[in-house]
């Protein structure tokens, strides 16, 4: 009777095994899978961003829009650097959380860190690639990243608290930003309405009396005080926005 029971409790624990074997193995296979899809999804964003690198465009187009990309990873880096921070709490690697929070960072960010991961694949360490990121990118927000990032894996430390923190800094960061944006409106505006009011003025004596603006446009005195002008109006406009532009 206890032989029958031992080989029915060792039958019991080989079936045991393996089903767990089995349902590890299904779970393995789905997160292959699902990295799989990730870098696929990552590498047709990359596609994208160097089919459409603008190197066609003229360069203060190129310029403009490289701003607003800059901006709008900005915007999302403290959301994404949350993201990361409570992955690496749970006991993931910096490329594991990187590649598991990759669809869900905001708009611009999941791009660049998608470059990151596949730097890592390329064979570079992980320090090298946020070193290329910063590259990249050179701004001040970024350039802490990549620091804390290389220190981090290099020399170890709560790489995790490091994020948070970093996370409220741009948070504030932005927040004094918007705060000193809204206090030097006045001198933006009236840089814009002391360059346009001139032109303005013109126009309304023309519709008024066309007798005045005619010889303006009719003589070489007339064209070149309408050259004088626009000179001195250009570098009032930019003597104005220097003076309100205070850089952080």
């Amino acid at each position: 009777m206890s032989l029958d029971i031992l080989i029915i409790a060792v039958c019991l624990f080989v079936f045991a095994g393996l089903v767990g074997c089995v349902v590890k193995l299904l779970l393995d296979i789905s997160q292959q899978q699902r990295e799989q899809a990730l870098l696929s999804n990552a590498e047709a964003m990359l596609v994208k961003a160097a089919k459409d690198d603008g190197s066609s465009m003229p360069s203060f187009v190129r310029n403009m829009m490289r701003a607003r990309r800059v901006m709008l990873i900005r915007k999302g880096l403290p959301d994404a650097l949350d993201m990361i921070a409570n992955s690496l709490t749970a006991g993931l690697t910096l490329p594991q959380a990187l590649l598991r929070n990759l669809e869900h960072f905001p708009p611009g960010v999941g791009e660049e860190f998608a470059r990151v991961i596949y730097d890592t694949r390329l064979g570079y360490s992980v320090a090298a690639a946020f070193v290329n990121l910063a590259e990249r990118l050179p701004t001040n927000d970024i350039r802490m990243i990549a620091t804390a990032s290389e220190i981090g894996v290099a020399h170890g430390g709560n790489l995790a608290d490091s994020y948070r923190m970093l996370s409220k800094l741009l948070r504030d960061n932005m927040a004094f930003e918007a705060e000193l944006k809204a206090m030097t409106t006045e001198g933006r505006m009236q840089a814009l309405v002391m360059s346009i009011l001139p032109f303005a003025m013109m126009l309304i004596l023309g519709a008024v009396n066309p007798q005045f603006i005619v010889p303006m446009v009719t003589t070489f005195a007339g064209w070149a005080t309408i050259g004088l002008l626009l000179c001195m109006q250009g570098l009032a406009y930019l003597w104005i926005r220097k003076i309100v532009e205070i850089k952080v």
